[in-house]
């Protein structure tokens, strides 16, 4: 029985020693976000406020305060969609990241496709099975092209990605908004004498309808489900795949290997521009109707915290996505105590800057585990 019971020992031991990196991985996002959340509570008590009210409003905001709320979707469905959104960003800087790019360009990716999307959307009008998909894919189009520029500009000319990315974010702020907005596609143009501002509306065969009544919520979180599901097919399934992932664990290697990093690169980032452009048509017809003279920017930013805190693979970054989308939409909810909506901002910060430090993480974590393990054995050896 003694050595029955110190096999199982042993087993265990083995056990954790073969599993404790993928553990860790999937533990310090988890971990990051709870002590994110203590690290906020320790703020909103310095305010003189109670953080567990602070986050009982938070999260009935989000999710509603009873079950029959929650079914609802009338609070939870704002968390959806906005984790949605969220979901097609964070893919996007995930897929660069897995080919060892850092796209800090989402941002401008996300405006070229918003404004893609509002200008289809104007003239298209299609049935829905049709309008919507193509106006889709010409967004990708050309939210992609404008991605794969980044890549191109490094593998031609060595300029680094985020110098280019970061670039491009203001050449598109300022090329849709202080020109394209006010200028050639404002509503004016089209409807002289309305007190409106933007563009003009799209199309009503061209919205993203609510799925449900008295909630915003629409098939954005369809599109980004299946968006998770082709990434994850494409970056562990494919060729492609393996050639992103090789390129972006050793790009000499790769090279050695027979890939045209070059065109890996490119590739990846065109699909990265994609996705963030597919994102920002799913806020302009699902969500705002048209390009607004005030847009609300960022969701190509958090992009990047969705992918870090999902550990930059396509369900981690959704599950993130969705997670933070609540968090988002209940930030009204502290509100009524007189914490600003912008404090979730700071959460999201701080698991941002905490799955940074991972390593610090997973090192106690290895220390915990291993420290578990030891007295295990050493009791057992006691006992028998």
């Amino acid at each position: 029985m003694k050595n029955n019971f110190s096999d199982n020992i042993n087993k265990i031991i083995n056990w954790w020693n073969a599993k404790k990196d993928d553990i860790s991985t999937f533990l310090v996002p988890i971990i990051s976000i709870i002590i994110a959340f203590i690290v906020a509570g320790i703020m909103i008590k310095a305010t003189g406020k109670s953080p567990i009210q602070a986050y009982k409003l938070l999260f009935e905001g989000a999710l509603g305060s009873s079950l029959k709320e929650f079914l609802s979707l009338k609070q939870a469905g704002e968390g959806i969609l906005k984790g949605a959104i969220l979901t097609l960003t964070g893919l996007s800087v995930t897929v660069a990241f897995k080919a060892g790019l850092f796209n800090i360009g989402a941002e401008g990716q996300f405006i070229i496709g918003s404004i893609v999307a509002a200008y289809f959307g104007y003239i298209f009008n299609l049935p829905p099975i049709i309008g919507i998909p193509l106006i889709l894919i010409l967004v990708g189009i050309a939210s992609g092209l404008y991605g794969a520029f980044a890549a191109w500009l490094k593998v031609k000319r060595g300029v680094h990605e985020v110098i280019t990315t970061i670039m491009l974010n203001w050449i598109a702020i300022h090329l849709v908004e202080n020109w394209i907005v006010v200028g050639p596609f404002n509503i004016l143009k089209y409807y002289p004498g309305t007190l409106l501002v933007g563009t003009p509306y799209v199309t009503d065969s061209s919205r993203l309808k609510p799925l449900f009544e008295g909630t915003r919520l629409n098939a954005s979180i369809f599109i980004a489900i299946i968006a998770v599901i082709i990434i994850y097919i494409i970056i562990n399934k494919t060729v492609l795949g393996y050639e992103i992932q090789a390129t972006g664990l050793n790009i000499d290697a790769a090279k050695y290997a027979g890939i045209n990093t070059s065109k890996t690169m490119v590739i990846s980032m065109f699909i990265a521009g994609a996705l963030s452009g597919i994102s920002g048509a799913c806020m302009i017809l699902g969500i705002e109707g048209r390009y607004p003279g005030v847009f609300s920017q960022g969701y190509g930013f958090d992009g990047i915290t969705m992918s870090l805190i999902g550990n930059t693979t396509p369900i981690g970054t959704f599950i993130a996505s969705i997670f933070f989308g609540f968090v988002r939409a209940g930030a009204t909810g502290m509100q009524l105590m007189g914490i600003h909506k912008s404090f979730t901002d700071i959460i999201q910060g701080f698991a941002t800057i905490f799955v940074a430090g991972q390593s610090g993480i997973k090192y106690l974590l290895f220390l915990i585990g291993e420290k578990r393990t030891t007295k295990t054995k050493e009791a057992t050896d006691g006992n028998y």
